[in-house]
C-alpha cells in the first residue's frame, strides 16, 4: 500500500462533545469569576484554617484536662488579648518609623550621590529617585494592594476579624471530626489507612516547618530592629519587619534583608556598616547551622528557590498574609508529595 493510501486519523466533533466542551468552558469561567469575587472570604477561611491548625496541639493538650469547648475558649481569649496588646504597642511605632524612613532614606541616598568616591555611580543609578520610589511603595507592597484597596480593607477589617475568629473557633471545635468524616469516604481500608498516615505526617511536618520558620523570622526581625537602633539607622521598626520577611528564605535571607540597614549606616560611617555586616553574617551562620538545619531535618526542606518564588507571588497577590500562606501551601505540598510518592510503601 502506498504512503498516500494509508488511513488518516480525523478528529470528529459530535454535538454532545461540543455542548460538553462549551459547558466546561462556561463552568470554568464562572468558577474563576466566583473565586475572584470571593477572594476576601476565601482569604478569611484560609487564615482561620491555618490559625486553627497552629493552635490545635495546644487545644488538644488542654482538652485532656477540661472540656474541649472550654479549652478552645481559653486559647482564643489568650490569643485575642495577646494580639490586641501587640497591635496596640507595635502599629503606632511601625507607622511612625515608616514615615521617618520615607524621609531619611532619600536624604541619605542624596548624600551618597554627593560623595567623592561613590557619587558618580550613585548618580548614574539614580539612587535618590529609586530610593524615594521604593520606600514610598513599601507599605503598599506589604498590605497587598493600592491605597483604595487598603481603605476598602480597612472598612471591612472588623467584619474580617469577626469572621476569621468565628471560623477559627469552628475549625478548632469541629476540624478533627470533619477530617475523620472525609477519610471515611475512602472505602478501601488499606488506602484509607495510607491516606490517614499521610495526612497526619503532612500536618505534623508541614506545620512544624511553618512554626519553626515563623519563629526564626520573628527572631531575625527583632535582631535586625535592635541592630538598626544600635547603629542609629532611621526606620528601625519597618526595617526589622523587612528583615524578618526575608528571613523566611533559607540560606542568606536575613543578610539580604539587612542590606538596606547596611546601606543606610554606610552613608554615615563605613566602620558602622562593616561591623553591622559582620554581626548579620554571624547571626545568619548561627541560624543556618543551629536552628534552620535541625528544623528542616525534623520537618521538610523546601529550599530557597521555592520559598522566594512563593513569597513574591503571595506578596503580590495579598501582601504579607498572602506570602505566608503561599509558603505554607508550598511546604504542605512538598511534604504531601514526599509522603505519597517519596517513600516506599509497606510490604
Amino acid at each position: 500500500m502506498a504512503a498516500s493510501d494509508s488511513p488518516r486519523e480525523r478528529i470528529r466533533f459530535t454535538p454532545r462533545s461540543v455542548v460538553l466542551a462549551v459547558a466546561m468552558f462556561g463552568a470554568t469561567i464562572t468558577l474563576l469569576g466566583a473565586a475572584a469575587a470571593s477572594r476576601r472570604v476565601i482569604g478569611w477561611i484560609l487564615v482561620a484554617g491555618v490559625v486553627a491548625a497552629l493552635l490545635h496541639p495546644l487545644v488538644s493538650f488542654l482538652a485532656l484536662r477540661m472540656r474541649r469547648g472550654l479549652a478552645v475558649l481559653l486559647v482564643m481569649l489568650v490569643l485575642v488579648g495577646a494580639a490586641g496588646a501587640a497591635l496596640y504597642g507595635v502599629v503606632d511605632n511601625v507607622t511612625r518609623e515608616t514615615r521617618r524612613l520615607q524621609q531619611a532614606a532619600p536624604e541619605r541616598a542624596r548624600l551618597l550621590e554627593q560623595s567623592p568616591r561613590w557619587g558618580k555611580l550613585a548618580r548614574d543609578f539614580k539612587l535618590e529617585e529609586r530610593t524615594r520610589r521604593f520606600v514610598k511603595q513599601v507599605p503598599e507592597r506589604l498590605r497587598g494592594g493600592s491605597a483604595a484597596e487598603a481603605l476598602q480593607a480597612a472598612g471591612s477589617r472588623g467584619v474580617a476579624f469577626l469572621a476569621t475568629t468565628v471560623l477559627t473557633i469552628f475549625f478548632l471545635l469541629h476540624g478533627p471530626r470533619i477530617a475523620r468524616r472525609g477519610l471515611a469516604q475512602v472505602r478501601d481500608p488499606a488506602r484509607r489507612a495510607r491516606w490517614r498516615e499521610a495526612a497526619v505526617a503532612v500536618y505534623r511536618r508541614g506545620f512544624g516547618y511553618a512554626t519553626g520558620t515563623l519563629a526564626m523570622a520573628a527572631a531575625a526581625g527583632l535582631f535586625g530592629y535592635d541592630m538598626a537602633r544600635l547603629a542609629n539607622v532611621p526606620g528601625a521598626a519597618p526595617l526589622g519587619i523587612w528583615i524578618g520577611l526575608w528571613d523566611l528564605v533559607p540560606g542568606m535571607g536575613a543578610f539580604v534583608g539587612a542590606l538596606p540597614v547596611l546601606l543606610l549606616a554606610g552613608v554615615v560611617s563605613a566602620e558602622r556598616m562593616v561591623w553591622l555586616a559582620a554581626a548579620f553574617l554571624v547571626y545568619q551562620a548561627i541560624e543556618n547551622h543551629f536552628v534552620q538545619r535541625p528544623v528542616e531535618e525534623a520537618t521538610v526542606r523546601v529550599g530557597p528557590f521555592l520559598t522566594l518564588v512563593g513569597a513574591l507571588v503571595g506578596l503580590e497577590l495579598s501582601g504579607v498574609a498572602g506570602a505566608l500562606l503561599t509558603i505554607l501551601a508550598i511546604a504542605l505540598l512538598v511534604v504531601a508529595l514526599d509522603e505519597l510518592y517519596g517513600k516506599p510503601t509497606a510490604g
